[in-house]
Formats: C-alpha cells, structure tokens, sequence
C-alpha cells in the first residue's frame, strides 16, 4: 500500500529522503496508511523505490521522531495509534466528494466576477523555462541574495531577538526598520523625516488601497496617467472617485485640464510603468508648483529608483523644494526580499496617524518577523552590496536590450529610461500587441503588452544578457512577418522531421513547456523508463498533474496518459525548430506546439 504511494523525482531540489517521508505523512493524515499499519521493511522498500537502504532507514527513523510512526520490538515499524486520535480525519470510509456539485454549490454562494483568465494568469507558469523570457516584474533567481538573508535568519532567533520582535503590539511596526529607513534609505534621496511620518505596509496595493481609503470617495477626483499598470487604478476607483487620464510626452505628464481639475495626481516620475517616462527636473518642478497652486496631494510611486544605469537619478518630488503636498511612496525591490513585498509611505504625522488607525481596522500588518528580519539586512549592509551588485547585472542587460532593438527593429519607437527593469516598444499601426504575444510565445518569447494593443513592454531582468539579442531577433522576425503565418502541416513544416533513431535518441529526459487552448500553462516531462509525469497549471481552478507512458512505433512518438486526452492513445511525427517542438498527427496537421525548456 504505502509503496504504491510513493514516486520520486530524481530531478526534484528535495532530496529522496525528504521526498520518502513527505509522501508518507501525506499517505497517514489522508487515512490512506491507517493508524497501526505495519510498514514494509526498509530493505523491502528500498527495493521497490530504487533508493539505498540507509535512505529508507533515515526516512523512518525521522517518521518515529515526529510521533507519525513506532518501532516494535523484532517486528518493525507501524503507523502510530496517536494519530488517528488526534482528530485526523480519514476518507478511506466515504466516497470522494464529487467535483462539479461542489464547485455547483460554491457558484451559488460566490458573486460573479469580472476578471479574464489572461488578467489572472499573465504569464505561463513556468516562465523561468522558456528560451527568452521578457517578463516585467520578475528577477533571475541567481540576481537573489540567498547566502546574506540566511544569515540574518539565524541572527534573529536567539532569544534575545525574539523577545524584541515577537512581542510587539498589534499595529505597531519595527523601530529597528523604521530606524533603518530614517537614517539609511531616506537620506540618499534627499528626504529627511522622523520616526512618526512612516508607516510600514504590505506592498504597495495595500498602501494605495489606504490612501484611496483617507483621500478619495465619490465627491472626490484622481489623476494618474493612462495607461497604467497593475492594480493601482482599480483599487483607487473601488473608492467610488473618479479617474481622470492623463497624457504624457518624453518629459512626462503633462499640465492639462485634467490635472488642474484633480484632488489628488498620483505620479510615477521616476520611471513609469508602462510606459519607461521618466518626468524631466522642470517638469517636475512644474507638477508641483501647480499641485500647490489647486491645493493638490500628490501620491509619488518612486519605483526603481534603486537602479539606475546612466547618471544619478532625478530627485523625488518628495525631496525638491515645495514638496510638502507629496505623500512619499517606495517598495522594497522584488528581487531583493520576493516573499516579504514591504512597502512603506513617508507624509506628516496627522496623516500617518489616521492611516495607521486604517490600517488597524483592517488587521493587516506587515509581520514582525518580515520586519526585523529586514531591519537587520538594511543594518549589516546587505542591502547595498546586494542592489550595487544587482545594477551592474542588469545594467550589461539593459545595455544588450537597447543594442539589440537599435540592430534589428531600427525603424521602430522604443522608449528605454535610464531606470527599471524594462523597456517600451510601440507597434507598427497594423499589428495588435495581443496577438503577437500569443504568437511569440509560441516561439518561446513571452512579452506583456498593453491594454490597447499599441505597444509591448519588455523585461530584462528575468533574461541572461547572452540571449536577448536571439529573443529580439524572434521579436523582429515575427514583426516582419518573416515568420510562418499559416497553420502549418508535416509537408511544409519548417524544421527537422526526427527519425526513428533521433526520437530515440532526443526523446528520453525532455521536457516541454506550452500554453494549452483554455490558456493553462503546462509542463511535461518524459522520462527515460517510458513514464510521462505533467502538470498544468490555472489560477482560477486548481492545478493538475497527471501521469502517463510514452514510447515510440517507428518513425512515431506515441503517447497515452492516465486520465488527460481521455486516456486515448495518440500518435505524431514530430518536427523540432531550434528551441521549438512540433507534433503532427497521421494525416499531416498540426496538433500542438511546445518549447523545450532549459533545466
């Protein structure tokens, strides 16, 4: 039985010990393993995972300590009796529920809502893999500071530490944190604040989900300029305001009649994202001349400031003279604590005080253990080794980005500010961004564009320098129209057809990545027994694995899974393009396209 249950992932980070007990807790809590099952011997078990006995044995023993499993005497090891008697449910007694009435029940009781699968899922989920990622927003993993955040981990839990961070009230935020910002952060752009002109808050949605909440309403008005990313503008209109768009030229937003109507202008001057503007020193100096003049609040977003890759960047609003109406915004980099997202805002006492009163009434902090953890990175110096470090990185990709758009698409408008992690490219008139988005992602590029069509913004953060020109030069082909526009077949398919001994040869330990037609990203990976193990991913259902064999028929890659394609067997010619595979069925049509990913 607990054999049975039991597959382990050779490739997996986790280790076939941790892998062999994790399935064997998950087989106990489900009722699958029940309470005193006698377990197989660990050579018996050993021998039907093809792992070392001491594996299995270091496996068990770990079980015994964490009270899921017993030793007796000259008879083995058994499921522990305790478990079922700590309220442990088992489902082995009833049938499964069954899917579609509960997901029926759940829609009766949920309100609709009004969000597309793409808004949900903007990316496939394993984007990492592919060929030439050009996602905004994410970071290689290898940019991460992973040895310098271990080490302040360990800092933090000694008692004394604890004490400290453990025991702070419910609304309050970290001295130490705050005391960092004050003297380290802050200062370097020019703003010089105390203590109590800050307030922590989870991410920058929360602090513009508080600020909506204290300056707008329904008799109020809000500037921001069109368009604009993520969810800034819809939390901003659930507040019942109204929006009004800006325009903006190459020295940003501009002073129209909009602007001179508005209560509050939220603003992106350091680079803003979409777009890459970057507002000009005597545009800025205007924006808030103006702001005093209509007794304005302006909310100032510096995102990116960290990154600068030409010359110093413009001061913040914040800092410049007349700058007492801004209400001063700055998210901790992604790529520097990816779990934590912290956030914090810089505006006059008064206005922190009601804002933290806000913030309490929603029970929403930014943990104590995020903060102090933080707290001691900023102190011991990590922070700026690790964004000095990371600039000169990125700068060698924000270098080849530009290159390579000059060399292959000279002819089109590209907006690339001296700060951020992207870059804005408008289309030719005649193309829409959406559809040349699902076709570069055919061709392994991902690319974001914007709501209009108009225009794509690409990522350099997530892509080795040594690729982006291949990827822009993909971009361009597909731009030119130098690409395939028709549906292929086997007949004219570009490519090579693999043979019977190069499936052979290429098949065993592939691994393909695409996007199915509901828009779920899929992964799929053959290994060299002749077993298939997938995994699709939605973020609006649940994700989904599925197992299955696969095994060749001549000149033919024949395929048959459990319970995905309803478990029919199916067989292709397959016809692989650079970093591309392509699966035609008998009579020659294309059935699928996938990329094969780097590991």
């Amino acid at each position: 039985m607990s054999e049975a249950l039991i597959v382990l992932d050779s490739s997996a980070e986790k280790s076939l010990q941790q892998q062999i007990r994790e399935k064997l807790i998950q087989g106990i809590l489900s009722g699958s393993i029940p309470a005193g099952h006698k377990m197989p011997s660990s050579r018996r078990m050993a021998e039907q995972l093809g792992v070392a006995r001491n594996t299995v044995v270091l496996a068990y023993q770990q079980l015994v300590d964490d009270g899921f499993m017993v030793t007796r005497e000259r008879s083995g090891f058994y499921v522990s009796e305790t478990v079922s008697q700590q309220g442990l449910i088992s489902h082995s007694a009833g049938g499964p529920q069954r899917d579609e009435d509960d997901r029926n029940y759940w829609r009766s009781h949920c309100n609709p809502v009004s969000v597309s699968r793409r808004a949900l899922q903007a990316r496939p989920a394993n984007w990492l893999q592919y060929p030439y990622p050009f996602v905004s927003n994410e970071y290689d993993p290898r940019l991460y500071p992973g040895a310098e955040w271990r080490e302040c981990t360990r800092d933090i839990f000694t008692a004394r530490e604890v004490a400290q961070w453990a025991t702070l009230g419910n609304n309050e935020d970290d001295r130490h944190l705050v005391e960092q910002i004050c003297t380290r952060l802050l200062p370097r752009r020019g703003i010089y604040v105390d203590p109590g002109q800050i307030l922590l808050t989870s991410g920058m949605e929360q602090a513009c989900y508080l600020l909506g909440e204290l300056l707008l309403g329904s008799q109020r008005k809000l500037a921001l300029v069109h368009p604009a990313a993520g969810e800034t503008g819809e939390i901003f209109r659930r507040t019942g305001a109204q929006i009004l768009p800006l325009t903006q030229d190459a020295d940003g937003p501009q002073l129209d009649d909009n602007l001179k109507a508005a209560d509050c202008i939220y603003l992106q001057p350091n680079v803003h994202n979409p777009t890459a503007v970057t507002s000009s020193l005597e545009r800025r100096r205007r924006l808030l001349k103006q702001a005093r003049e209509q007794q304005a609040v302006i909310i100032e977003n510096d995102c990116d400031h960290d990154f600068c890759y030409h010359g110093n960047p413009l001061p913040p609003l914040k800092s410049m003279e007349g700058g007492s109406p801004v209400i001063y915004l700055y998210q901790f980099p992604k790529v520097i604590d990816p779990g934590m997202q912290l956030a914090f805002m810089v505006a006059p006492k008064p206005v922190i005080q009601r804002l933290r009163a806000l913030r309490y009434t929603q029970r929403e902090r930014v943990p104590t253990l995020n903060q102090r953890l933080l707290a001691k990175f900023v102190a011991a110096g990590h922070l700026d080794a690790a964004l000095f470090k990371i600039t000169q990185q990125l700068k060698e990709r924000w270098i080849a980005l530009g290159e390579a758009l000059m060399y292959h698409l000279p002819k089109l408008k590209v907006r690339r500010a001296s700060c951020g992690t992207a870059c804005w490219l408008e289309l030719p008139e005649h193309m829409d961004g959406t559809q040349l988005q699902i076709s570069a992602e055919r061709n392994g590029l991902l690319l974001e564009p914007v709501s209009d069509g108009s225009a794509v913004r690409l990522g350099f953060s997530a892509i080795d320098a040594d690729r982006i020109e291949g990827g822009v030069r993909v971009l361009a082909q597909l731009i030119n129209g130098e690409l395939q526009a028709e549906e292929e077949t086997l007949d004219i398919a570009s490519g090579r057809r693999l043979s019977a001994k190069e499936l052979q040869s290429e098949m065993p330990g592939a691994i393909f990545l695409g996007t199915n037609t509901l828009g779920e990203s899929y992964r799929i990976e053959l290994k060299p027994d002749g077993t298939m193990l997938g995994y699709s991913r939605n973020d609006v259902e649940m994700d989904e694995t599925d197992t299955g064999r696969w095994w060749l028929d001549g000149d033919q890659w024949v395929r048959q899974w459990r319970t995905w394609s309803y478990g029919r067997r199916a067989s292709f010619h397959v016809v692989t393009d650079g970093h591309r595979i392509k699966w035609f069925n008998e009579t020659g049509k294309l059935i699928d396209a996938a990329i094969i990913a780097n590991e």
